[in-house]
């Protein structure tokens, strides 16, 4: 279970989806519609409405999916009990108890249910330069100001709400004698989870690159470096490929990373595919 992280359980079935509806060779073995079959259900539907977060499963459909997907029996109460927080969250009722609960049992887990704050503070683009910013040497609480270094992509109410989250998740924090803000981890850049289904990273790529695109438009040449490749590529070699550019992000930020500067920048990478694979059927409903 410590293998990936989720905040919404479509991401969960996601991740065992992908990882349980494929061959020896990576290659898919059947699609959604298949899958309800075996599981005894007349009509995709139900899956799909699980699949893409519009419904929760109730119990007999968790228990069908824990045998089909093999899920270890020790960790199926930790997955029902997380089942029953995000449904709780849903009604926005208390879910304490079931915390508390899930605290004793799965203390060494990387799965788990991050609260509303710390989901937004990974969610909006901004919370995180936010962050980094604060720990820049030349850093003042002003809202307006920051605003405007920020080149007004965020108001100063944003940039407000922003800091109050990352106080609470205690991304920052202030000086007990001076007030001031300050990182919790100033000498800190943020990579985001590789191969980990979640809503508030997806969502926090997007913010990056939306920005990105307007950065084509707004930046010289001189002050961004833009250029793309597109390649004939063995995605049998797909992991090999991931490692080597997550080994160039560490690399990056150890050879350019200034704790003394006070401008903030941001690098991008995207690696995905254009094209179908050859044994991929064009009725797979979901991808």
């Amino acid at each position: 279970m410590s293998e990936y992280n989720f905040t919404e359980f479509k991401d969960f079935f996601e991740y065992n989806l992908k990882k349980y509806n494929r061959d020896s060779e990576g290659v898919k073995i059947f699609t959604l519609n298949d899958l309800s079959k075996r599981l005894g259900y007349k009509s995709p539907s139900l899956l799909s409405m699980i699949a893409t977060g519009r419904r929760l499963p109730s119990n007999e459909i968790l228990e069908v999916l824990f045998e089909e997907w093999k899920i270890e029996k020790n960790q199926r109460e930790i997955i029902r009990i997380r089942l029953e927080i995000e449904k709780r969250m849903r009604k926005n009722k208390p879910a304490g108890l079931l915390l508390e609960r899930l605290a004793k049992i799965d203390k060494k887990s990387k799965y788990q249910m991050i609260d509303l704050d710390a989901f937004n503070s990974i969610k909006e683009w901004h919370n995180l330069v936010l962050q980094m910013l604060v720990s820049t040497p030349d850093f003042k609480e002003d809202y307006t100001q920051i605003s405007y270094l920020l080149k007004r992509k965020v108001t100063p109410s944003q940039v407000r709400k922003g800091i109050e989250t990352l106080l609470k998740v205690g991304l920052i924090k202030r000086d007990p004698k001076t007030g001031e803000l300050e990182s919790a981890t100033p000498d800190s850049s943020h990579e985001t989870t590789h191969d980990i289904p979640s809503e508030a990273i997806r969502e926090h790529h997007k913010g990056m690159i939306a920005r990105a695109l307007e950065v084509v438009e707004e930046q010289s040449v001189h002050e961004r470096h833009l250029n793309a490749l597109t390649l004939k590529f063995d995605k049998d070699k797909t992991d090999e490929a991931k490692a080597f550019i997550l080994n160039f992000v560490k690399d990056f930020n150890s050879k350019f990373y200034d704790h003394a500067s006070n401008d903030i920048h941001q690098l991008n990478v995207q690696f995905f595919g254009h094209t179908n694979s050859n044994h991929v059927s064009s009725k797979e409903t979901l991808q």
